[in-house]
């Protein structure tokens, strides 16, 4: 039995530029499939960072900031409540608020958000899985239940009373309060308003020029737009409506203008008492080659 023969010495060169498109194409989806994965983990830090750098510190977040808020703890602003003159007073979040405030927004979205994926990765909800685990599906989805339910009755209340967004909120008595009574506006609403403004006029023209007559509208335009020349007058080559040289014209009655078959028949169609383009005559029929139709 005779051994294969050696490989070239540049084989593995060859061997290395065919197959290097196929791991460069593994390596790019996996790395959308890593981001995918630890997306949980990523939200909960860029939480994170947001609570540390702005409630934390006593700040306002971003867009809290924007809208001139900050937060009040209300335990001690009830204490208050006969000295209150403007509504801004009263202290900020104690360090236990702030820090039970990161638990439950930081902490238990993430862990929320992770058990949702792993009993769907493990199919906790499928009949064929064991007792417990169906058990645990079943909690989850009553405490989510619950959850929305309780904050559906919540947004109830805030739109009612103003008080607390959301059940966190309304846990720990942190309220948003208005920062400063005097505060110029943070956000210009000009080009939005030129927006709307705009939005709302192009409306309006797409829902009237349908209604229009266009050829009502010409009709009483024409006379000031004729011309001063004799000779454009009598010219009566090219059809006025489309302005090219018809391949089989017809004849406007009783002006003799030659008009395009389909022009003259869409403005006769169009408008009632069609008028000629030129000599501004109502057009009574049309004629092709001494055969007249009425319209």
């Amino acid at each position: 039995m005779t051994s294969p023969p050696p490989p070239d010495d540049d084989a593995w060169v060859r061997s290395h530029h065919r197959l290097l498109p196929q791991s460069q194409s593994l390596l790019s989806s996996h790395q959308p499939g890593m981001l995918f994965q630890y997306e949980p983990e990523l939200d909960a830090f860029l939480e994170f960072l947001i609570w540390r750098f702005s409630i934390w510190v006593d700040k306002p977040t971003p867009g809290n900031a924007l809208m001139n808020l900050r937060y009040r703890d209300e335990r001690v602003a009830a204490q208050l409540s006969g000295k209150v003159r403007t509504g801004l007073e009263g202290p900020g979040l104690t360090a236990p608020q702030k820090i039970w405030y990161c638990v439950a927004s930081v902490g238990g979205q993430y862990l929320f958000s992770r058990l949702q994926s792993f009993s769907a990765f493990r199919r906790w909800g499928d009949s064929e899985q064991r007792p417990l685990a169906r058990r645990l599906w079943t909690l989850v989805q009553r405490i989510e239940g619950i959850y929305k339910a309780a904050s559906f009755l919540n947004l109830l209340s805030f739109l009612y009373t103003g008080r607390y967004r959301n059940l966190i909120e309304k846990a720990l008595r942190a309220r948003l309060v208005y920062r400063s009574p005097h505060m110029n506006r943070s956000v210009s609403f000009e080009y939005m308003n030129r927006q709307l403004v705009w939005n709302e006029f192009s409306e309006m023209l797409l829902l009237l020029l349908p209604l229009l007559n266009s050829s009502a509208i010409k009709n009483i335009l024409s006379p000031f737009a004729k011309e001063s020349s004799s000779s454009n007058k009598e010219d009566t080559v090219a059809c006025p409506i489309c302005q090219v040289d018809p391949a089989t014209p017809f004849i406007a009655l009783p002006c003799q203008h030659r008009y395009c078959y389909y022009c003259i028949r869409t403005r006769c169609a169009s408008a009632a008492s069609f008028r000629c383009l030129r000599c501004n005559e109502p057009v009574v029929a049309i004629q092709r080659e001494g055969v007249s139709s009425g319209k």
